[in-house]
């Protein structure tokens, strides 16, 4: 990078970034809430002061309204400019670029939803034994959604979403625990079984949590694009050190100096940022970020890349194609460290 860089002022992200994390998980939230209200309809919970068809009420509009958010939220991924996922990769699944496994289950479990939602307004009109049909194979959306977001989430190491997936899931199998616990003695060996395999899911489900989204290198294993991943050498190599791509923008501010934003395409929940030396400062200044949380401010030397040291660990920045020049458009790099961050 060029000593002559003339401003660092770091922009975050684009904002369709941010608002398509929070969509996905607000939907998941609203998915775990539509389950647990239908298994609730169909035991006929009800209170003192609330009536049976009211909790089916509910159940109907939480499910209308997690379709709504759903589409805000295919709405928002692709017009996010990170990933470069298309309108039919948000419709057809399993035929994008990034992460196409994981994307396409998200895919599945937000047309199950509309589904459910669709045949449940023409009720009268399809007649019981096909509404049930859809009805029940729509319950798969939400397993599908979990591991849509741990599959393709940027904040799956974040102990909040972790937080987030562990309650959603306590909530459904208790509902299905008083589901399994209830009911004529009839049902009792399709009940006993529909909670054992609820239980396995549960424990596939958390192993594979463990040995996938939250290491390192899941990004490369999830099918981030080679494209992204090019020139970046070795991920992760050694025991602590990391040589990650990077991608970013670079945009020239009101006041004519020039603004880098940068993040770690291995690690989406990583970014750096870069000013020029302000006022009583001779060196440029490196923020580096993780989910939002800022792990240090240090001053670089710029060479032909920036070096700095992040508490006791060394970082070398560089963009491919050499030297930046003061312009507009996007960037990519590496990002090379001695040991880990965050």
């Amino acid at each position: 990078m060029s000593p002559h860089l003339s401003a660092t002022t770091l922009t975050g992200p684009s904002w369709f970034w941010f608002a398509t994390r929070g969509l996905g998980v607000v939907t998941l939230i609203l998915l775990t809430g539509t389950v647990v209200l239908g298994i609730g309809t169909a035991r006929r919970w009800s209170g003192r002061e609330s009536p049976t068809f009211f909790l089916a009420v509910v159940h109907r509009n939480l499910s209308l309204l997690a379709v709504l958010v759903a589409g805000a939220h295919v709405v928002t991924t692709v017009l996010d400019p990170f990933a470069h996922i298309t309108l039919r990769d948000a419709l057809v699944p399993f035929g994008a670029a990034y992460r196409p496994v994981w994307l396409g289950l998200g895919v599945v479990a937000g047309e199950l939803v509309a589904a459910l939602v669709v045949t449940s307004l023409l009720r009268h009109r399809l007649g019981p034994p096909l509404w049930r049909l859809v009805h029940w194979s729509a319950y798969a959306s939400w397993p599908l959604a979990v591991l849509h977001s741990l599959g393709t989430g940027s904040d799956v190491r974040s102990p909040w979403l972790l937080g987030v997936a562990g309650a959603c899931t306590a909530a459904v199998l208790m509902a299905v625990g008083e589901r399994v616990l209830s009911g004529r003695l009839q049902t009792l060996p399709v009940r006993v079984a529909a909670g054992a395999a609820a239980l396995v899911l549960v424990y596939a489900g958390t192993t594979w949590t463990l040995e996938g989204p939250i290491q390192a290198d899941w990004a490369v294993r999830a099918g981030t694009p080679a494209a992204d991943l090019r020139q970046a050498g070795p991920l992760h190599p050694g025991p602590g050190g990391f040589s990650d791509p990077l991608t970013g923008v670079m945009v020239r501010g009101a006041d004519g100096n020039t603004q880098l934003a940068l993040r770690d395409t291995a690690d989406t929940s990583l970014t750096l940022a870069v000013r020029s030396a302000g006022p009583g400062e001779t060196l440029p200044v490196v923020t580096v970020a993780r989910a939002g949380r800022i792990l240090c401010v240090a001053p670089a030397r710029a060479t032909g890349s920036l070096y700095a040291v992040c508490g006791k660990t060394r970082i070398v920045i560089a963009l491919f194609g050499g030297p930046v020049s003061v312009g507009t458009g996007n960037v990519a790099g590496r990002i090379d460290t001695s040991g880990s961050l965050g």
